[in-house]
């Protein structure tokens, strides 16, 4: 059964092992909680009620530099629900990176209603035109002046220049451990200060593709980091 398992999955050259990826949302060196209250880097406090984001195309490189891919499904993470933010993968044991895509397929956003983890109805979609909402952060915060003081980040956009798709690429622990699960810990301090400093008095709100989208997926992009779960 394991040698057909790993001729399923073309892992001819790598030992393999069953294991998790786990998101683990932190706000800086905080463990994050729903509705608690945090500081921003422009010193702005804010509450996040709903954070989502879609994410697939899940890779390894081995320390061979081979690409052996993991999923090709789209996965949707979501804070309100634990068991999203928990990933079975076949994991190789001699790998050395993990890949994966915040957002979704481009060919999805153009080949009518999709079911599932992406049927419109979860209310991560635009329209057939804009397509869907790779990434959504929503929450409050006294310096945004808008009605009962919220803010709404809603990423999106799949055609150039406003492709808000991003590619992850990070360092596996080395050597990687047999049956440890691989932790992501996902710092949402960084969708204001990634890349770009965001500040809610001054852009409370993001629901269109265009170049405040492109800035937050650049920021985002870079909240995550591996930490060993020894």
């Amino acid at each position: 059964m394991a040698f057909l398992l790993i001729a399923l999955l073309g892992l001819t050259n790598i030992a393999i092992c069953q294991s998790t990826v786990q998101f683990k949302m932190m706000f800086n060196n905080q463990v994050f909680h729903k509705d608690s209250s945090y500081q921003n880097k422009a010193g702005e406090t804010i509450q996040i009620h709903r954070f989502m984001f879609y994410t697939t195309k899940w890779k390894l490189i081995t320390a061979t530099n081979d690409t052996i891919p993991l999923s090709k499904e789209h996965f949707l993470i979501n804070i309100e629900k634990e068991a999203s933010m928990i990933l079975p993968f076949i994991k190789g044991a001699n790998a050395k990176k993990i890949m994966f895509d915040i957002g979704v397929d481009s060919i999805l956003n153009t080949t009518g209603i999709q079911t599932g983890i992406l049927d419109p109805a979860i209310g991560m979609f635009w329209t057939w035109r804009t397509g869907y909402i790779m990434a959504k952060m929503h929450g409050v915060s006294p310096q945004a002046k808008t009605a009962g003081n919220r803010f709404s980040y809603e990423v999106g956009g799949f055609q150039s220049p406003y492709n808000s798709v991003r590619t992850i690429v990070l360092e596996l622990p080395i050597p990687a451990e047999k049956n440890k699960s691989i932790t992501i810990k996902t710092n949402l301090a960084n969708w204001f200060s990634g890349k770009h400093n965001i500040q809610i008095s001054t852009f409370p709100n993001c629901h269109n593709a265009g170049k405040l989208a492109m800035q937050l997926a650049d920021n985002y992009a870079s909240m995550f980091s591996i930490h060993s779960n020894n």
